[in-house]
């Protein structure tokens, strides 16, 4: 289901008061559930499907809400892993699109995109009956549409790094002020998950646990065993020989995130363990084809890139790499590039992402991936760039922003059929 709906995340608002009225009008669905919150730059969606594995195993309702989707709008709103059907989420959208009249109304203002799409997920959680529901910030935290739950749980704050700037701030500190928004006081005892993050990062997040009451729980560190293909194997604070659904050496990072706090919440060891193996997170180091190896990666930061570069030096060891890249032009696009330079980069083929006012034109990308000192290439499209990097040997790389997902899996299915 498409109609009414872009592709492309909305920016927030820096206020909450039409969310809020909008929920009120929904007869406040947000106020009947329980509630993970999710918050971070990299990795909220990985640590979001961990999650929902192990409770869906353990014989919860588990509702999941995250964005931005990749094929359909309506993995955007599962319920144990199922995507919310065509006629339940027209019917659910129709009530939420009523409400935001109202809304327009008494405030003069359409809620955004996300506004809906949130209202729109609690709606059906609720219609549901979900005992848990694991809820992924769009951006930021504080001032993020999914702000309006009660308190969670728990709050999950996965790695920190530099990231919209324009909307969260310049330092890491700023855009830790920004995720630990979702750090709330729940009356009994309330905890935040996360790991030894960065310097400027650590006090603010304690400063927000010690002024809303809540324990400040870190993640120990695990013990790695190996991997098959691209998966991780570990120990983790006795639990051994834990296996991953998700590939890559950073998954673990956000596999430990989970663990704990799914053992806050009481879930068993083997539901954790069933999670973590069954956990499906599509464009994340995702390989599409094996022969050549065309590896899809959401990667779209800094911190990102450092991650696939990591993992292609572990599981494709010297292999040269061809790069198909587009991003979008608000992002440290020198800084992405600075750490793929540094591998056995064959050729970097720019391409512009479809449909977004906010992508890079392919010329600039390849000018900038020449001034990092990669050989490139611009495409006007990514079925001609597609084309040209299998004619090189090597692993085939996809990469600099989710939003590309759709236009290469299509590319790569009609070459199979």
């Amino acid at each position: 289901m498409k109609e009414g709906q872009s592709g492309f995340q909305a920016i927030a608002r820096p206020r909450l008061e039409s969310i809020r009225m909008l929920l009120d009008f929904l007869g406040a669905p947000e106020k009947a559930l329980n509630y993970i919150h999710v918050a971070g730059t990299n990795g909220k969606g990985s640590v979001c499907a961990f999650l929902q594995g192990m409770f869906t195993d353990a014989g919860y309702k588990t509702g999941k809400y995250t964005s931005p989707h990749l094929m359909r709008v309506n993995e955007r709103i599962t319920v144990d892993g199922c995507e919310i059907g065509d006629g339940a989420l027209r019917d659910v959208m129709a009530q939420v699109q009523s409400a935001a009249g109202r809304v327009k109304q008494a405030l003069g203002e359409t809620p955004t995109q996300f506004e809906i799409w949130t209202a729109a997920a609690l709606c059906y959680f609720k219609a549901c009956g979900c005992d848990i529901v694991i809820m992924e910030t769009g951006l930021g935290g504080a001032r993020d549409a999914t702000n309006v739950i009660p308190p969670p749980k728990a709050a999950v704050i996965t790695r920190i790094a530099a990231d919209h700037a324009e909307y969260l701030g310049d330092t890491l500190s700023e855009i830790a002020a920004a995720k630990a928004g979702i750090i709330k006081k729940n009356g009994t005892a309330g905890y935040t998950v996360t790991l030894r993050q960065e310097d400027e990062v650590m006090p603010v997040l304690e400063q927000a646990c010690n002024r809303c009451e809540n324990r400040l729980v870190l993640v120990k560190q695990p013990v790695l065993r190996g991997f098959c293909g691209m998966y991780e194997r570990f120990d983790y604070d006795g639990m051994e020989q834990l296996e991953l659904g998700l590939a890559g050496l950073h998954q673990v990072e956000n596999a430990v995130l989970a663990i704990e706090t799914a053992r806050i919440c009481g879930i068993s060891e083997q539901s954790i363990r069933k999670g973590l193996k069954q956990a499906k997170n599509p464009a994340r180091l995702e390989r599409l084809s094996a022969c050549p190896p065309v590896i899809f990666d959401g990667a779209h930061n800094r911190n990102g890139m450092r991650a696939l570069a990591e993992n292609l030096d572990r599981y494709y060891p010297g292999v040269e790499r061809t790069f198909i890249m587009g991003c979008m032009r608000d992002k440290d696009v020198a800084g992405m590039l600075e750490e793929l330079a540094g591998g056995p980069v064959k050729y970097l083929l720019a391409v512009k992402v479809p449909g977004s006012p906010r992508a890079m034109e392919a010329e600039r990308l390849a000018e900038l991936a020449r001034k990092a000192g990669i050989r490139a290439q611009a495409f006007p499209d990514a079925a001609g760039a597609y084309r040209a990097a299998l004619e090189d040997d090597g692993v085939v790389v996809l990469c600099g922003s989710l939003y590309l997902y759709e236009a290469f899996w299509n590319i790569i299915k009609k070459r199979c059929d």
